[in-house]
């Protein structure tokens, strides 16, 4: 049994003869919290859609759980798949308790109280009472969205743009609820254009442009690849982390073409001590991205 909750192979989506989703292979890991990044068009919710059962892909193949789509135990693995795109589909007149036990005579789920309420207290809405969902604030009716995915005890969340149009305090609101359900067991994929919110909350990350995924990467090593670094390049690498060894770096990473150094060191006294092994640097910057940058350096709308 894999480790990943999603995985997909050259998944290919197309419209109009043009690829919207162009041989995506993603990997997200079972108990994670999956940033997935990228423009508008990118692809993004043609991938939830997919992985959704919502439309059929034109190549490629997926699995949920280790369940390929074309399975037929597929429908009981989405079972414990829920997801929100673009918005969720709530009835503006009713109140929260209501729209939930809409929803569960929808999906044939047995509306007792102790569900309903457990739902609505999970999302931080078992006080608002008679109030229509025609006077909740946006974050509100995001939340009551995400209460109404936990009535199937979903151990899978897809959630497309969640936090757009939220204020502050609703931003928030939605990243603490994410957290909380994380550390009880669901799996998240939620694609954002908010990238400080959730680079609060993402253990890993897909970034996406023109339907291609460009790189997957863990926040460890993003927090690292954006992390305040110099960078430096020579002829001869083997010699130059040689030097940087013995000159007492202790944090650095070798790349192809260069070294990145992430020791609190001053670029002159760096300079300097790599002088003194004899060697004269050919390149040389300081690099200090945030997440935002460090994609658009990928799709060639900025400098790393």
């Amino acid at each position: 049994m894999s480790n990943y909750a999603i995985c997909s192979r050259d998944l290919t989506k197309i419209y109009g003869g043009r690829p919207a989703v162009d041989h995506v292979a993603l990997h997200v890991p079972n108990g994670s919290i999956y940033g997935f990044v990228g423009e508008n068009g990118s692809g993004k919710t043609t991938i939830i859609r997919l992985l959704m059962g919502l439309i059929r892909p034109n190549e490629g193949d997926y699995d949920l759980y280790d369940t390929q789509f074309k399975d037929k135990n597929i429908y009981k693995v989405r079972e414990k798949v829920s997801a929100i795109v673009e918005s969720p589909s709530l009835v503006p007149s009713m109140n929260a308790y209501q729209n939930l036990k809409y929803a569960c005579m929808y999906y044939g789920i047995d509306a007792t109280d102790e569900l309903i309420n457990k739902a609505l207290s999970d999302v931080g809405l078992h006080d608002t009472g008679k109030k229509k969902v025609k006077d909740f604030s946006l974050g509100m009716r995001q939340r009551l969205g995400i209460a109404i995915l936990l009535l199937n005890s979903p151990t899978l969340m897809l959630l497309d743009e969640p936090m757009n149009g939220l204020d502050p305090s609703g931003v928030a609101e939605l990243r603490d609820l994410i957290i909380s359900l994380n550390q009880k067991g669901i799996t998240f994929l939620i694609s954002s254009h908010i990238l400080s919110e959730l680079e609060k909350v993402a253990t890993h990350w897909g970034f996406i442009s023109h339907g291609k995924l460009l790189k997957e990467i863990s926040s460890e090593d993003l927090a690292l690849e954006c992390k305040r670094s110099l960078e430096v390049s020579y002829h001869d690498l083997d010699k130059l982390e040689d030097a940087v060894k013995k000159i007492g770096v202790k944090e650095y990473k070798r790349n192809p073409n260069m070294i990145r150094i992430y020791d609190q060191i001053l670029p002159l006294d760096l300079l300097t001590k790599l002088n003194k092994e004899g060697l004269v640097i050919e390149h040389f910057k300081t690099i200090e991205v945030n997440v935002e940058e460090y994609y658009l350096s990928m799709i060639g709308g900025g400098a790393q």
